[in-house]
């Protein structure tokens, strides 16, 4: 009997796990939003329930999917050695207990414990970035997108750091320090983050070559205007108000260049794709990309005017109409990719499998990902003003049923073509 290849991954990625572990995870934060929403309109963001939801849905979901991602996109898109499985098998439990502890301390009030838990979080993140870093500096395809990925992790051990020092001296924390743990985490590491993966993962996913892009001019607009943006946060008391306004007014230019740029070049990558169909994750993905963009440009904005007003609402649109949605988009192209090398590269049974596009069930995750996009416009209009408990409750539980569809429609996935089958082939 003829003999067959079986060199194919024999456990799946932990990519995966980290990915649905995240989702799961993102749940309770989704809905609490339906009580958060009318206190988020007036500004009141430090009490109990909003910071345990802020970190279950920063932490608990967001993190454990970058991590996830980092996990498999150093080793594929870099050409570097893989990740010893093992970390996964004791970095996603640490970090979601971590994690866990950290909320419990803010719900209960208890800075001691959050401080516990970061603390915890933080060494967990250092030991898996130890790995990461090993990994990442024996990289043999350094792309630039390979090159500026060390800005947001700088940036993700500054926040975690920072963190920690708020929770364990609460007395010491001023409005700089505040502002600062927040600029470090929503621009430099997420918005930093998500800038720079997108410029492998989007040409990736779309399928494009040959477009004219420059990630280096896209991110040095955007971190040096987020340095002048700290410069004016930290120099309040030590410099003229002419100083401090050209500050705030030159890094807020340089920060909207940043975004210009990335908006043409993702926009001449989709151009530059070689099939005419859009496939709905990327289209999903395009839709999201929007949402972060103009949720930026809403916080800028609104931070030069000092308009509060509508303020929160941007940044409610950013995280909840930018970030979330675009995982949850590029999720629906990884899963399959991985379920697809796990369950059926290089084995005879590959010729009948589906195409990894066709894997994840189209009306299931389109369900998902509008029902979920649903609840954000009515966040958006919650918090622009439109004021009713039952709206409030009704688009936190659009969010919350839109990821529930989303996972179970990237769980069905993993049971395309049942168990994998002995390697033993003879």
């Amino acid at each position: 009997m003829a003999t067959y290849p079986t060199n194919t991954k024999k456990r799946l990625s932990p990519t995966v796990y980290y990915l649905l572990t995240g989702i799961a995870l993102s749940w309770p934060g989704l809905v609490a939003t339906g009580r958060l929403l009318p206190l988020w309109r007036t500004g009141e963001t430090d009490f109990a329930l909003s910071l345990a939801t802020i970190h279950d849905l920063v932490l608990a979901f967001m993190l454990s999917v970058a991590f996830g991602v980092l996990y498999q996109i150093v080793p594929i898109a870099f050409r570097a050695p893989a990740m010893p499985r093992h970390v996964f098998r004791w970095h996603l439990p640490v970090h979601v207990a971590a994690v866990t502890t950290m909320i419990v301390g803010f719900l209960t009030q208890r800075f001691a414990i959050v401080g516990v838990g970061g603390s915890a979080l933080f060494v967990n993140m250092v030991v898996y970035f130890g790995w990461l870093l090993q990994s990442y500096f024996r990289a043999k395809n350094r792309t630039p997108v390979h090159r500026q990925l060390g800005l947001p992790f700088l940036a993700l051990w500054s926040v975690v750091l920072i963190g920690i020092y708020q929770a364990l001296f609460p007395g010491k924390v001023t409005d700089s320090v505040l502002m600062t743990h927040v600029m470090v985490g929503g621009f430099a590491f997420w918005g930093g983050l998500v800038l720079i993966l997108s410029y492998k993962l989007l040409p990736m996913f779309a399928i494009s070559h040959g477009y004219r892009a420059s990630l280096a001019r896209t991110t040095w607009l955007y971190f040096a205007g987020m340095l002048m943006l700290f410069a004016n946060v930290w120099g309040l008391d030590h410099v003229s108000l002419v100083v401090q306004a050209l500050a705030r007014i030159v890094g807020g230019i340089l920060m909207l260049l940043g975004l210009l740029s990335f908006g043409v070049d993702m926009t001449r990558v989709m151009f530059a794709r070689k099939r005419l169909r859009i496939v709905r994750p990327v289209m999903n993905a395009v839709v999201s990309i929007g949402g972060f963009i103009v949720g930026q440009i809403g916080i800028l904005l609104a931070w030069e005017m000092r308009d509060a007003s509508w303020l929160f609402a941007s940044i409610y649109a950013y995280v909840f109409g930018g970030l979330i949605p675009l995982m949850f988009s590029f999720m629906q192209k990884i899963v399959p990719f991985l379920w697809f090398e796990y369950r059926f590269s290089k084995r005879p049974e590959r010729k009948t499998a589906p195409l990894i596009d066709d894997m994840v069930p189209r009306r299931t995750a389109q369900t998902g990902y509008w029902v979920y996009m649903a609840g954000v416009a009515m966040g958006v209009a919650s918090m622009l003003g439109f004021s009713h408990a039952w709206f409030d409750w009704l688009s936190a539980g659009c969010l919350a049923a839109g990821s529930l569809i989303l996972f179970f429609a990237l769980q069905r996935v993993l049971r395309i073509g049942g168990h994998r089958p002995d390697d033993d082939l003879e």
